[in-house]
């Protein structure tokens, strides 16, 4: 089973930068709430495990149009804040394009450090393929630290040899065969979080999985990101960021990872991005990044 963190190994001035980030990102939200409205009309909400966090809202494609494979999003924040319900807007172009939505929610670091928050993403996974016929095979996709789950989820189930330090007992058999995975400015190395460039990037990692996550070489039990895991097998992938997002550097070292190593990977970089741009009013990068987004599942699915 693998060890994790407690909350209570973060020193004082990283518990008051997790408390002023949760703040900052919850007044957002309650901008966002108030322009766009809640939730749009269509979304249903199920319970798929007995943490409070253990959710996900899901989203019938629009019946008018060609029916494509369902696709599981996670959100970002960091792995320590968030909610699904900022996405339920920004998400409806894959239901108009076909696309049945799961929009999972999961419980956050540091009070339910890693691995709980991929044990989450995995029960999520089984219950989806348990009670909605329909998803035998689905696509992964998530941004900023979603990004990061959808990775490494997809990679988990694709090199079931990997998951043992997660603790896990799911199968692949239980869990829906992964077409893709998309990284939406995700993090995908731990190198890039600790340079300086990403905003308390190192507190990000110690509350996700403690202090171990801050190593040069780090052991099975702080494996958080694809880069510090060797593979052999690797679903197709979309790696989105825009060029003034400081995780760029990560897309651009897992990008060459995947290229050297011979797996299918198609990259993207918007101009004027920056971070968290899917959330936005809409722009240039926003409706790029939908387009990319289609025409990467679509190419897949018709492969």
């Amino acid at each position: 089973m693998a060890r994790h963190t407690k909350a209570g190994i973060l020193t004082l001035g990283q518990h008051i930068t997790v408390a002023s980030s949760r703040m900052i990102l919850g007044a957002l939200t309650g901008v966002l709430r108030m322009t766009r409205g809640f939730q749009p009309e269509g979304w249903k909400t199920v319970r798929y495990g007995t943490h409070r966090d253990e959710t996900l809202d899901f989203l019938y494609a629009d019946p008018k149009v060609k029916k494509r494979a369902p696709v599981v999003f996670f959100h970002g924040g960091g792995w320590m804040m968030g909610t699904t319900d900022t996405y339920s807007h920004d998400l409806l172009f894959l239901a108009e394009a076909g696309h049945d939505i799961f929009n999972v929610e999961y419980p956050k670091a540091p009070e339910d450090p890693h691995p709980i928050i991929l044990r989450a993403v995995f029960k999520a996974l089984a219950f989806i393929r348990d009670h909605y016929p329909d998803t035998k095979a689905v696509h992964l996709v998530g941004d900023s630290a979603g990004g990061n789950l959808a990775v490494m989820a997809g990679l988990l189930i694709q090199n079931p040899e990997l998951m043992a330090p997660i603790g896990t007992a799911f199968k692949p058999r239980d869990l829906p065969k992964v077409l893709s995975v998309t990284s939406i400015y995700g993090v995908l190395d731990r190198k890039t979080c600790l340079n300086g460039s990403v905003p308390a990037g190192d507190t990000m990692l110690i509350s996700y999985a403690g202090p171990g996550a801050l190593a040069k070489v780090v052991d099975a039990d702080h494996a958080i990101t694809p880069m510090d895991v060797t593979f052999t097998k690797h679903p197709p992938c979309l790696l989105a960021c825009g060029d003034a997002d400081p995780l760029l550097a990560s897309q651009k070292i897992y990008e060459e990872r995947l290229k050297d190593e011979g797996h299918t990977v198609m990259a993207k970089v918007y101009p004027s991005a920056i971070h968290a741009f899917l959330n936005f009013p809409e722009s240039a990068a926003k409706a790029n990044l939908r387009k990319d987004i289609l025409a990467f599942l679509s190419g897949v699915e018709n492969a």
